[in-house]
């Protein structure tokens, strides 16, 4: 089966799971307080109940994360949380106690805790370019299922039969309804989701043009200049000085190719490499009089390796860009400075080449350590800068949803006598709000940052929150309706935006190796503000200054954080063009700029001329 099939089906199969999660969450939650109500329970029992969900996700979220991370794969992860799933579902739909029905919203929730994983394996699989577009694809889709889902109880209330002992009723029958989704869903997978080949996205494999050609040409230039420093590593001093005027010769003879290159591309062009070559060499001629021994050795590697095999390529790849001929003559001289620099000695009188060994065998052994750290080290990525303020952003998001999915419906029973049918077209009419957003964000997520996205929603969220205030009361007024309806709807319009750019934007700051357990963390975040969230507007409804006005709160805290952290809240991977001004040399080429611009930027004057 081909890749892109692969894929396909894979991408289906977690758009249904989605779907899935917003459709119980529509069945279940209308008639689940009537139905506690009916086995004994009381309001707090109730609270427990829906809070067990959110807390056994919390949990499980991160075990799966951590889970998916450790194997590098998701298909049987999920396979197995839906096992769980099921279970819960079938257990609420017994109705023989109401410990039995928190035991089964627990099982759901643990269950519901796999989308950690699912987010971790979104991530490895698209672009950074694409993720803001495909999380809020997959994000709008539990919308649709919680706008979907009241339909389906139009006919499941109509229910009333028995399965053995078990009666199957209006209260009952959405968790049999729900186990038999998920038990189709499960069949499914098990046959048409796969565990997609990730895509590397680390930064220093993005080479600055951002095309494979050139990342090809770059390792074969970084390999050809590796494998020169370790052919000339095992001669001692003499060798290398009698060697050294073979080596000059070499050079000359590239030198010699690159005139011809040069003289050719008066009517052709030179190759970005050969120039690329070129800046770097400068850069490392203009501060060989204060480099250290160990750094005398990188300046080789990185300059006249790179030359040789510049001058190379400077005969086969050709840009739209004269070249004077003048690069040649400054390349000739400074080749000779730096092979007379590179064999001398050091303060002790120990050779440079011994010098730079030692230095490479440590770098040696950091690079590995490097690449291979521990991963309770990798854990501690998510106490960040950023990751601490988008993991603020989240609670905020989640705590302002939450409190106000509680508080609508006493609300508007209070204020405008409204009943369920009207509830159910409010919240119908909610969804499909939020369904458009998240696709209207993901059209956009292309051309705007996610920080950018971030303020706007934030701003949003502030002025529908200071509409609300302004303009409702708690008391009967049929004429504030209108007030109403625009304060809710800028403020769902602000949800989408907000939890789309900040689980994006998440998953970009973030290591790569520890996604799981990153989306793990955020989503147990969401999971107490939503238990937080609903706490706090059922306690507060009647008194609703004070219940928008700690929302207010919360979200100008989290608004001057992000303005605080707004510089470090954007993806890494961009390639960035580094700016000197430590007097530090940058190898870094900036490809859209002038080829003929210094990369030192004047940063040392003494050598200018």
């Amino acid at each position: 089966m081909e890749l892109r099939t692969k894929k396909v089906l894979t991408n289906v199969g977690l758009a249904v799971w989605f779907f899935f999660a917003g459709v119980e969450y529509a069945v279940i939650i209308p008639t689940a307080w009537l139905y506690v109500e009916s086995l004994g329970g009381d309001k707090f029992f109730f609270g427990m109940m829906f809070s067990s969900f959110s807390a056994a996700g919390l949990v499980s979220g991160i075990l799966f994360g951590i889970w998916a991370d450790r194997v590098g794969k998701t298909k049987w992860i999920v396979i197995f949380a839906n096992l769980w799933a099921i279970a819960g579902n079938l257990l609420y739909s017994v109705g023989i106690s109401k410990y039995l029905i928190l035991v089964s919203r627990l099982l759901s929730g643990a269950g519901a805790g796999v989308g950690s994983a699912i987010f971790a394996q979104l991530t490895h699989t698209s672009a950074n370019e694409e993720r803001t577009r495909i999380f809020s694809y997959f994000m709008a889709m539990r919308m649709f299922g919680i706008m979907i889902g009241p339909g389906f109880n139009f006919f499941l209330r109509l229910c009333n039969f028995y399965i053995g002992p078990i009666k199957i009723d209006a209260f009952t029958v959405p968790g049999l309804f729900m186990a038999i989704l998920t038990a189709l869903l499960q069949i499914y997978m098990v046959f048409f989701l796969f565990d997609l080949p990730h895509i590397d996205n680390q930064p220093e494999n993005i080479s600055p043009s951002g095309t494979a050609a050139n990342k090809k040409e770059e390792e074969m230039q970084n390999s050809t200049s590796f494998s020169f420093v370790e052919e000339n590593s095992t001669v001692s001093q003499e060798t290398l000085t009698e060697q050294k005027g073979v080596s000059l010769g070499t050079h000359d003879s590239k030198l010699a190719q690159l005139d011809q290159s040069s003289e050719m591309s008066s009517n052709f062009g030179t190759s970005a490499s050969t120039q690329r070559s070129y800046d770097s060499f400068h850069t490392c001629q203009s501060n060989m009089h204060s480099t250290t021994a160990e750094s005398l050795e990188f300046y080789k590697t990185a300059s006249l390796g790179n030359i040789q095999n510049g001058g190379a390529e400077g005969q086969k790849d050709f840009t739209a860009k004269p070249n004077n001929g003048h690069a040649s003559n400054q390349w000739q001289s400074s080749v000779s400075e730096v092979e007379d620099s590179i064999t001398g000695s050091n303060g002790n009188g120990e050779s440079l080449r011994e010098v730079s060994l030692d230095h490479s065998d440590r770098s040696e052994q950091v690079t590995q350590a490097s690449e291979n750290p521990p991963f309770l080290t990798l854990l501690s990525d998510v106490v960040r800068e950023e990751t601490v303020v988008l993991l603020a952003l989240m609670f905020c998001i989640v705590f302002n949803q939450s409190t106000v999915e509680t508080m609508v419906t006493p609300l508007t029973e209070t204020l405008f006598r409204w009943g369920e049918k009207e509830n159910s077209i409010f919240f119908i009419c909610a969804a499909a709000e939020m369904v458009a957003c998240y696709v209207a964000v993901g059209c956009i997520s292309r051309k705007i940052q996610e920080r950018t996205i971030i303020l706007a929603g934030l701003l949003l969220s502030c002025l529908s929150l200071a509409w609300l205030i302004c303009f409702m009361t708690n008391k009967y007024d049929p004429s504030r309706l209108p007030y109403f309806i625009v304060g809710t709807a800028l403020q769902l319009l602000s949800f989408a935006p907000l939890m789309i750019a900040t689980a994006s934007l998440f998953s970009k700051v973030t290591d790569m190796r520890i996604q799981g357990y990153s989306h793990g963390i955020r989503r147990a975040v969401g999971s107490i503000a939503s238990i937080v969230g609903a706490l706090w507007g059922g306690a507060t409804v009647h008194i609703f200054n004070v219940l928008v006005g700690v929302m207010i709160a919360i979200l100008g805290i989290v608004m001057v954080l992000v303005l605080l952290s707004y510089k470090r809240l954007k993806d890494p991977h961009l390639p960035v063009q580094q700016d000197i001004s430590d007097g530090t040399p940058s190898l870094t080429v900036n490809v859209e700029a002038d080829e003929q611009t210094p990369l030192l930027k004047e940063a040392h004057p003494s050598h200018a001329a």
